[in-house]
């Protein structure tokens, strides 16, 4: 049986951690700056001393962030205290132009979300505060009515976040990077993971590229031709026990298969 587990990766006071100029997240680039503006970093923790945990996130609302649900637990327990850092793109730079940093104020986990299996691995955050959408902190756009039953198989997935570099690194990148993958049809992608994964999932492949912890709640989009604009299809749920997914599918909660969750909780329209 393969060896799968996620991981809530903590850093600060409570990790060895070290910044590398050069940090590569398995295999992907740098991004530009402002062309993931829904890219959010998150910071939470269970009580005010509790062990800080990171995540990735995406903004699907002024008031909210879509991560993964694991993110949102530690050592079993649910946190209960979170940051979220927006417009960044230099993760450690306090001062960067266009960035701002909201509290967590509620978190909304799943109601079928099952940490044993990765069911339903989706959890929103409400920010405390409504933000201003800019240059550098925007929306991203959740999959069509007329497309949610696409499988995106064979198309380009973008993925983003700050994850480790490599299997056996220490520290998350200092800077956003993003990979581009095949996104996978179903499947052939549950064949990788001998028919273990979860319902409700895709998967994105590269052969010099994969999700690593920290990734972790982070987005996968696919660029939509017909509207000319990033469509949010995945989450990214786990990686493998060596801490990245370099030589098998990287694996994200299929959005489209939560529409209905999502407007419920946040009000966004369903169009």
């Amino acid at each position: 049986m393969i060896k799968i587990i996620f991981y809530f990766f903590c850093i600060f006071s409570y990790c060895s951690v070290s910044v590398a100029q050069n940090a590569r997240v398995a295999g992907g680039a740098i991004s530009e700056r402002e062309t993931r503006p829904f890219q959010v970093a998150l910071y939470l923790r269970v009580g005010t001393t509790g062990e800080l945990g990171f995540c990735g996130g995406a903004l699907v609302h002024p008031e909210w962030v879509l991560t993964a649900a694991h993110c949102c637990y530690h050592a079993g327990q649910k946190v209960d205290h979170g940051q979220a850092i927006l417009g960044a793109h230099s993760l450690y730079d306090r001062y960067e132009n266009g960035r701002r940093i909201v509290n967590v104020e509620h978190i909304e986990v799943h109601p079928q979300y099952d940490p044993a299996t990765f069911v339903a691995d989706l959890a929103l955050l409400k920010l405390a505060n409504i933000v201003q959408l800019t240059d550098t902190i925007d929306v991203v756009r959740l999959p069509y009515l007329d497309i949610s039953s696409f499988n995106f198989a064979g198309q380009g997935g973008l993925v983003s976040g700050w994850g480790i570099a490599a299997p056996g690194v220490t520290f998350v990148s200092p800077t956003l990077r993003e990979r581009l993958m095949t996104v996978m049809t179903d499947p052939l992608c549950n064949t990788s993971y001998y028919n273990l994964l979860p319902p409700h999932t895709v998967c994105g492949f590269s052969i010099d590229a994969g999700t690593c912890k920290g990734d972790n709640g982070g987005p996968m989009t696919i660029f939509y031709n017909t509207t000319e604009e990033n469509i949010l299809i995945g989450i990214a749920s786990f990686v493998d026990a060596s801490g990245c997914n370099v030589d098998t599918p990287s694996v994200f909660t299929r959005v489209q298969r939560f529409l209905d969750w999502i407007s419920e909780i946040t009000g966004i329209p369903l169009i």
